[in-house]
């Protein structure tokens, strides 16, 4: 609650910038620019991603100080702030810097997972002086990715984008004669695409390998009355095995509650053990009434298998274009 009564006296205080309409005048511009030393904990379930990264601000005057008033609205908990590093340029421009590491959300996106892209977002703001007094201006020439970023786990990194902009808190929280505020931020972005397809493999091998343990119930003689339970059975426990796996899978990647690229593989399959397990059904009711019956049933065995193959492959290729 501590940044909260900042805003509140700031915007009741007569001089502050804070309150909108009480600064005549342009505001400072202070040059942010960002490195970003290294990314890890990449965790999907907790939608989370921890960062280090040094912060340096240019500005016209040393009264601004943004480094030593600046906030990380997407932090998981309180990061860990260095001290602030000031150097005499010899000009009229003050220059500090910063390091910082911490834990930070971010929303993965799954659902085309493994072909996804994800953007993370370091969002930086200055929540003292208000945007009638300073505004932020990205140093993009100057900013990077330590080099060692490129080669991350099972990711391609991208370029460090930087963007600035200001904020509108339209709220007073309640605050009798206060104003809304407006803050300058400034967002460290990078891209991530993944470049491993090693660990969908993981996790979708027991869903191919139940495919083809279900396909198997196919070569049981339907004109054997004894066989038939073990041919149920056997449906019964792939059933149970993809539905474990698809659990496991979910828990692994996150989102539990999307329909990912993973999710849909699982559904699928379990929609094709229900019809292995009807078309048993059917065989074994035939051949209680003395009808005809194939075995192997090659034409439907055909059928099914190429209708899973498409329909298993549209949803990869889907994913992967989109």
């Amino acid at each position: 609650m501590g940044w909260l009564l900042l805003v509140a006296l700031a915007a009741l205080s007569p001089g502050s910038a804070n309150a909108q309409g009480t600064t005549e005048g342009t505001p400072a511009v202070c040059r942010i620019g960002v490195n970003i030393e290294d990314l890890y904990d990449l965790d999907m379930a907790a939608d989370t991603f921890g960062a280090i990264l040094w912060i340096w601000s240019l500005c016209p005057t040393p009264d601004l100080r943004p480094l030593e008033r600046m906030a990380f609205p997407t932090a998981d908990s309180g990061p860990d702030l260095g001290d602030v590093e000031t150097i005499d340029t010899g000009t009229s421009q003050f220059y500090a810097s910063r390091r910082v590491q911490g834990t930070f959300r971010h929303d993965w996106d799954m659902d085309h997972y493994p072909f996804d892209r994800q953007r993370v977002t370091i969002e930086i703001d200055d929540e003292f002086h208000g945007a009638a007094r300073l505004l932020f201006e990205p140093d993009t020439e100057q900013s990077f990715l330590t080099p060692g970023l490129h080669d991350l786990d099972e990711w391609r990194v991208s370029d460090l984008i930087l963007s600035a902009g200001v904020s509108d808190e339209s709220s007073t929280y309640g605050l009798p004669g206060a104003q809304g505020s407006r803050y300058a931020f400034i967002e460290a972005s990078v891209v991530l695409e993944r470049a491993q397809v090693v660990p969908f493999l993981k996790l979708t091998s027991g869903v191919f390998a139940g495919v083809f343990i279900a396909f198997l119930t196919f070569f049981y003689d339907p004109s054997d009355r004894g066989a038939f339970g073990g041919k149920l059975g056997l449906l019964v426990g792939v059933l149970f095995a993809v539905l474990l796996n698809m659990r496991n899978a979910d828990t692994t990647i996150g989102d539990i509650g999307d329909l990912t690229l993973v999710t849909e593989l699982h559904l699928v399959t379990l929609a094709l053990i229900v019809v292995l397990a009807l078309a048993a059904l059917r065989d074994r009711r035939r051949v209680e009434r003395d009808l005809p019956v194939r075995h192997p049933n090659w034409p439907l065995l055909t059928i099914i298998g190429s209708l899973y193959v498409l329909v298993a492959a549209a949803l990869i290729l889907y994913a992967a274009r989109s």
